[in-house]
C-alpha cells in the first residue's frame, strides 16, 4: 500500500531526529582517557571521531592544519610512543609551546626520533626536549620560558641563537644591551632565576657583586621587570653595589621605587581646567652623580613613609591592598597584576580589550569593584586578562580576555595562584 506524502514526510523527520540523537550518543562515547591514543590514531591517518575533550580537539587541529603540522605531528607521535611522557600533552599551553617548537624545525640539530626522555614532570620533559632538539652550547634554564610566550617569536630566536653558539651580547633586539662579560654570567645564572633575574645576575656579577647582594637585588622590582632606559638602571645597580653591598632587600626596594617615582613614573592628576590628565615625572633629569648612599637613603625613606611602595598614587579612588601583585609560573613566565585606578586607565583597558570595563568608573569610585589587569612581564605591557574583584568580600567576580572570552586554563591557574597569595576567593565555575 502506497504511503501518503504526509506520512513520508513524518518518517523522514523521524529519521533525521534519530540520526541526530545517534550522533550525540556517538560523540559522548568518544570521551578521552588517553591523549596518546588520540595522537597515535590521528598520526596513522585513522578517521578521527568527534571528541568531547577540548584538549583532544586542539591536538587534532594542530596535527591537521598549518604549515608546520607535519613537524608537530612527528613530535607528538614521538611523545605518544612513550607512555611516561603523556604529561606533555595534558595542558593547552604545552601544546602551544610544542607547536612553536615545530615552527622552528629548520634549526633542529638532532632528530626527534633520537630523543630519550628523562623524568615525568611536563616542564622538565619539555626542557629536556628543546635542549635535545636545539642545544649545542650552554643555555640558561630561564630561557626555556621564552617558548611559552606564543606571540613573541623574537624571544624564541634568542634561545635558538644562544643554543647554537651565538654570544648573548650579539642577539638581535635583545631587551637589554649587555656586554660579553655580562653575557658570560647571564648564561650561568642559577636555574631558579627568571629571565629578568638572570639578566640582573649577569649585570651584577660582571661588576663583581656578591651572591647575597644579587639575591636581595632580584627581590626588588629590578629583578622582576625590565625598565625604560636600561643603561641608567645598570648605573643604579653599580651605585647600589659600590655604596651599599650589604643592603637588605627592603632597603634596595625602597631606593629603587624612589628613583623610579622621581625620574620615570607618570601619574594621573587634575590640570588647571580640572581635567584629569597624565602628568610627567617630578624629576625627569634625576641623576646619581655626586650622590651618597646616606643622602639618597634619607630622602627615599622619607618618601616611603608617605607613599609606601605604590608607584602611582591613586587620584580617583582607593587602592585595594593586596600582598603580592606578581606571580612566577612553573613555566618560568612572570605575570604582574596592576590595579586600574583612574577613569582613563579603565577606558584604555576597555578599548584595548574590546569589552565594557570602561563603564566601571562609578563601581570603582564607590569601592564596589577593584579592577586589575593581568600582564606578562615580557609582553610590552599588553593586558592578557581583566579581573574584577569585590573589595568587600574579596571575591573575584569575573575574569575576561579580549572580546569577553574566558581565560585559558593556564591563565586561570596563574589567576588562582595570585588569588591564593592575596586571600581572594575564586568562583567555583572557574
Amino acid at each position: 500500500m502506497a504511503l501518503s506524502k504526509l506520512k513520508l514526510r513524518k518518517l523522514r523527520e523521524q529519521q533525521i531526529i534519530q540520526d541526530y540523537q545517534n550522533s550525540l550518543k556517538e560523540s559522548k562515547q568518544h570521551s578521552v582517557k588517553s591523549l596518546r591514543k588520540v595522537a597515535k590514531k590521528h598520526y596513522n591517518d585513522e578517521p578521527s571521531p568527534i571528541y568531547a575533550s577540548d584538549k583532544a580537539r586542539k591536538l587534532v587541529e594542530l596535527m591537521s592544519s598549518g604549515s608546520h603540522s607535519k613537524e608537530f605531528s612527528d613530535i607528538v607521535a614521538r611523545i605518544a610512543k612513550k607512555g611516561k611522557v603523556e604529561s606533555l600533552l595534558q595542558e593547552e599551553y604545552m601544546l602551544d609551546a610544542l607547536a612553536s617548537v615545530a615552527k622552528e624545525h629548520a634549526f633542529f640539530v638532532r632528530n626527534i626520533e633520537d630523543w630519550k626522555p628523562k623524568g615525568r614532570n611536563s616542564l622538565k620533559l619539555f626542557t629536556d626536549l628543546v635542549r635535545h632538539l636545539f642545544v649545542k652550547y650552554e643555555v640558561p634554564h630561564c630561557m626555556t620560558s621564552l617558548w611559552f610566550d606564543n606571540e613573541n617569536q623574537l624571544a624564541r630566536s634568542w634561545f635558538i641563537d644562544v643554543a647554537q653558539g651565538k654570544n648573548a651580547s650579539k642577539l638581535n633586539h635583545f631587551p637589554v644591551p649587555i656586554t660579553k662579560k655580562e653575557a658570560h654570567h647571564f648564561v650561568k645564572a642559577p636555574a631558579k632565576f627568571t629571565f629578568v633575574a638572570a639578566i640582573r645576575y649577569g649585570q651584577a656579577k660582571a661588576m663583581g657583586a656578591s651572591t647575597p647582594f644579587i639575591n636581595n637585588l632580584i627581590k626588588t622590582d629590578l629583578g622582576k621587570y625590565l625598565y625604560p632606559k636600561e643603561n641608567f638602571w645598570k648605573e643604579v645597580i653599580g651605585f647600589l653595589y659600590r655604596n651599599r653591598p650589604n643592603a637588605t632587600a627592603q632597603e634596595l626596594e625602597i631606593v629603587v621605587e624612589y628613583i623610579w617615582a622621581q625620574k620615570f613614573a607618570k601619574t594621573w592628576g587634575a590640570n588647571n581646567k580640572g581635567q584629569v590628565v597624565r602628568k610627567n615625572p617630578p624629576f625627569p633629569n634625576f641623576e646619581l652623580k655626586g650622590r651618597t648612599w646616606d643622602a639618597l637613603w634619607r630622602v627615599a625613606f622619607e618618601w616611603f613613609k608617605i607613599v609606601g611602595i605604590v608607584r602611582q598614587v591613586p587620584q580617583e579612588w582607593a587602592h585595594f591592598i593586596i600582598k603580592e601583585n606578581y606571580v612566577k609560573a612553573k613555566t618560568g613566565q612572570c605575570f604582574v597584576f596592576n590595579q586600574l585606578l583612574t577613569r582613563q586607565e579603565l577606558f584604555e583597558e576597555g578599548r584595548n580589550m574590546n569589552h565594557c570595563v570602561g563603564s566601571y568608573t562609578n563601581n570603582c569610585k564607590n569601592s564596589n569593584a577593584a579592577i586589575f589587569s593581568m600582564r606578562n612581564v615580557l609582553s610590552k605591557g599588553n593586558s592578557l586578562v581583566t579581573i574584577e574583584v569585590n573589595p568587600r568580600n574579596r571575591n573575584i567576580v569575573q575574569a575576561q580576555r579580549r572580546f569577553n572570552h574566558s581565560p585559558s586554563d593556564f591563565e586561570m591557574k596563574i589567576i588562582k595562584e595570585w588569588a591564593r597569595k592575596n586571600d581572594l576567593k575564586v568562583p567555583s565555575y572557574y
